[in-house]
């Protein structure tokens, strides 16, 4: 059984990598390059919660939650690509003496830690306050990616050292994330202690070894009663039994299974409350008021993108421009680390909509090349600094923000005027924006020959994804 387990850990992890290979290259045609980020229940509870519905794909979530009280938590055990990371890398790190490799797995009151984060996070979730994504394990997978393919990426290294140090942490206890941290393990264990079933211990020919704790990789308990809301049915507790006394049984004894996740109500309603202050304390920003904050075509309007974005960042990964990057303060606590446009990096490709395409959870609606040329969709409007623009300030003439505009026709245009340099005169195009033709791809402001501060720069003002985008007064 330990063999098969290893070999469906590796077999999703390649999927995990082929996925993601697959979305950096935006080689998708039609391939279900989100599978995983899908898969993951507490994206599809936290969104439902949040957002009051979910994206047709995250039912898979929420079918993995369903059989978790049949089959256990065989998605932390089997099938987590971020669970095999630390799998391994616990074995790699494991002591070599017998008796502190059991002593490492034993219970832990800290193990509830995870279900006080699960708690905290779908309270706030459910007042609309959506942060699950930053603890979601798939998607801390994802981001963690991207960083590493991505080195010029915006907190890059901040991700790598973060993951980092969970990678050493194993260790002093294997599998640290996963039994103090993971808030979908805590989820999946919460359901799966409904189990009819479970590893129960023959206590008539149990000699009490703790040989069975050796490589327990949930630390459940298996030399006493078997805590199924920590176990990742991994059965290498009944394998190491020398003496054969643990072994699978339906509808067991009551008193043979722990079927507690070792919360108390006061516990419950603690983080409860932590999860309510939280929401009220960061919910009080406005939505409004972030000129910075450019989404990408398609974003849904800011209260609805905020319930539904994961921060997973699968939309700045397939980017081709690299324009998307992770938000620190352009949106707010809110929305930090949801996706902005940074034009100094990039641009939004004229006929691209990828990022739509790969988005999980529908905070960025799928258009058609059509659906985002034609109607237009507008991500902002761009508007020219007078007092950095070469035709205005310096009197030296640049046309390169309407060559470069892509939309037809352009939304850029130039006023001919006639000034006098050293006793001549000189003809001079000073570029004008037309907001109502404006759609804010920002390609003006990339390209423009100004160092340090572009004379040309695109605000979230004017935005078609909802009326209040309108920069007229009000």
């Amino acid at each position: 059984m330990r063999a098969l387990r290893r070999f469906y850990q590796v077999f999703f992890f390649g999927l995990f990598v082929v996925a993601f290979v697959l979305t950096s290259q935006g080689r998708l045609k039609g391939y279900p390059v989100t599978v995983f980020l899908d898969s993951s229940a507490l994206n599809a509870v936290g969104t439902l919660l949040s957002a009051r519905n979910i994206a047709y794909t995250m039912w898979i979530g929420l079918l993995i939650l369903a059989l978790t009280p049949f089959i256990g938590r065989f998605f932390c055990g089997w099938i987590c690509p971020l669970g095999t990371i630390f799998h391994f890398a616990s074995r790699a790190l494991r002591p070599r003496k017998l008796a502190a490799r059991i002593r490492q797995n034993l219970r832990s009151p800290a193990q509830l830690a995870k279900y006080l984060i699960l708690v905290g996070l779908l309270t706030a979730a459910s007042l609309g306050f959506m942060q699950v994504g930053l603890f979601d394990p798939i998607a801390l997978l994802t981001r963690t990616a991207t960083a590493l393919a991505s080195p010029g990426m915006r907190a890059g290294w901040l991700l790598i050292g973060i993951f980092a140090t969970l990678l050493l942490l194993n260790a002093w206890r294997p599998r640290f994330w996963c039994r103090y941290i993971c808030p979908l393990g805590a989820l999946l264990g919460a359901t799966a202690k409904l189990m009819p079933g479970g590893v129960v211990r023959n206590e008539e020919t149990c000699t009490n070894c703790g040989l069975c704790s050796r490589d327990c990789i949930g630390a459940c308990s298996p030399d006493t009663c078997t805590r199924m809301a920590e176990c990742f049915v991994c059965w290498n507790c009944v394998e190491d039994c020398p003496e054969g006394a643990l072994s699978w049984k339906w509808m067991p004894k009551r008193q043979q299974l722990d079927l507690q996740t070792g919360m108390s109500r006061r516990a419950f309603l603690g983080a409860a409350t932590g999860g309510v202050a939280t929401a009220a304390a960061l919910q009080t920003q406005a939505v409004e008021g972030y000129p910075a904050r450019v989404r990408p075509p398609g974003a849904l309007a800011e209260p609805d993108f905020l319930d539904r974005c994961l921060k997973c960042g699968e939309c700045m990964k397939v980017c081709p421009t690299g324009v998307l990057r992770p938000a620190m303060s352009e949106a707010g606590v809110s929305g930090l680390w949801t996706p902005v446009m940074d034009m100094e990096r990039g641009y939004c490709e004229y006929n691209c909509t990828l990022c739509g395409q790969v988005c999980p959870s529908g905070a960025i609606q799928r258009l058609t090349i059509a659906e985002k040329t034609e109607r237009p969709v507008k991500t902002g409007t761009a508007f020219v600094d007078r007092s950095r623009c070469l035709p205005w300030s310096f009197d030296r003439n640049c046309l390169v923000c309407e060559e470069v505009c892509p939309v037809s026709p352009k939304a850029i245009h130039q006023d001919t005027v006639e000034v006098e340099i050293d006793g001549k005169k000189t003809e001079l195009h000073r570029p004008r924006v037309n907001p109502e033709r404006c759609i804010g791809c920002g390609l003006c402001q990339h390209e423009c020959p100004v160092n340090d501060l572009a004379a040309i720069r695109v605000t979230a003002a004017g935005e078609s994804r909802a009326p209040s985008g309108s920069f007229f007064l009000r």
